[in-house]
């Protein structure tokens, strides 16, 4: 709990670092891009088809059309648009996840390791291959479980806890491999994310909870990466101060 909440600390500090700060047009830029394109290409397809899913017939159509003799006229628009966006989200996040794991962690692991963290030995390697698979394969989990725990949002508390939980998954799985891969070796990463892998949860999980406070949640990529790269670091430090010989095997 100490680690996590001082990476978290280290991490505000950092993102008040002009290269830093530039850094945040990134997520920012993606996100536009992002969303232009899901509104040329995906968007009128997927809402139309949700309508016709969902309202040709069976008990919606039903619920249409008494809607509609009360004056509420507009239900399959905005319920199809409303289920639209519920799948789109999981999809941005976890590609904005995914572009700040490919992109961004390596400019923030140089800006730390350069820095506060310029003694811990790089004993490892930047694999883009590894960096992508990783980041791929967490995303499409990710998507799956946000998807499949969407009828659980029917019961109020579970509508703002089941995603947080999600996007702290992923974002642990992604940004911990990334912030250990150029400075740990394959044994120190292993053990790592196996010894503290709660710790890494609870970390993500700190940072994704502001994506809930608008516009701070244009922060969360970048100052993910900056508290998972501290929080890495200052284990290998820790670790290779009580097992020097181990850390240059």
């Amino acid at each position: 709990m100490h680690r996590a909440l001082t990476a978290f600390g280290r991490a505000v500090v950092s993102q008040l670092h002009p290269k830093m700060l530039a850094l945040l047009v990134v997520p920012f830029l993606l996100a536009i891009v992002f969303w232009v394109l899901t509104a040329w290409l995906i968007w009128t397809p997927l809402t139309g088809w949700l309508q016709g899913w969902m309202f040709d017939g069976g008990f919606m159509a039903r619920v249409d059309g008494w809607a509609a003799t009360y004056g509420l006229r507009g239900l399959r628009d905005w319920l199809a648009a409303l289920v639209a966006l519920l799948v789109v989200v999981p999809v941005m996040f976890a590609t904005a996840v995914v572009l700040i794991a490919i992109f961004a962690m390596p400019i923030v692991v140089r800006h730390l390791g350069g820095g506060p963290w310029r003694d811990v030995e790089r004993l490892g390697s930047m694999s883009v291959v590894a960096s992508v698979w990783n980041a791929v394969s967490a995303s499409l989990l990710f998507v799956a479980a946000y998807l499949v725990s969407m009828p659980l949002w029917l019961i109020p508390p579970l509508a703002l806890v089941l995603p947080w939980l999600c996007w702290s998954w992923l974002t642990a799985r992604v940004m911990r491999f990334d912030s250990l891969v150029e400075h740990a070796s394959t044994a120190e990463r292993r053990e790592a994310i196996a010894t503290r892998r709660r710790e890494y949860y609870l970390l993500a999980l700190l940072v994704t909870a502001l994506n809930y406070v608008p516009p701070l949640f244009l922060v969360t990529p970048v100052l993910s990466a900056l508290a998972f790269c501290h929080y890495s670091l200052a284990l290998l430090r820790e670790r290779r101060a009580v097992r020097p010989v181990a850390a240059n095997a």
